[in-house]
């Protein structure tokens, strides 16, 4: 997955991170996960694989977007994923 092709599946990626290096990284690595990502609905209790996806690798930017993070936080958060990118995958599994 490229990251336009993130940003157009996830519209909530605030406009100013669309460009950031670490972003393509993170849909590059993460692809195949992202591709069947899906926000939870605010009333879930049990959260599927495809939602635990989007809370690890896409709620950090959609949190940032509503302004209670700040960008430089949003990055190294999503830096980090990408420096143990095996460990979560398997946690995303479960």
């Amino acid at each position: 997955m490229t990251a336009e092709e993130l940003v157009t599946r996830f519209p909530e990626i605030p406009a100013d991170l669309h460009a950031e290096p670490v972003l393509a990284q993170l849909a590059e690595r993460f692809g195949s996960v992202l591709e069947t990502a899906t926000k939870p609905s605010a009333c879930s209790q049990d959260h599927t694989i495809e939602n635990r996806a989007y809370l690890a690798l896409i709620g950090p930017m959609d949190i940032y977007r509503y302004g209670l993070s700040t960008r430089e936080k949003v990055i190294g958060q999503m830096a980090s994923l990408l420096a143990d990118a095996d460990r979560t995958v398997a946690d995303l599994e479960g």
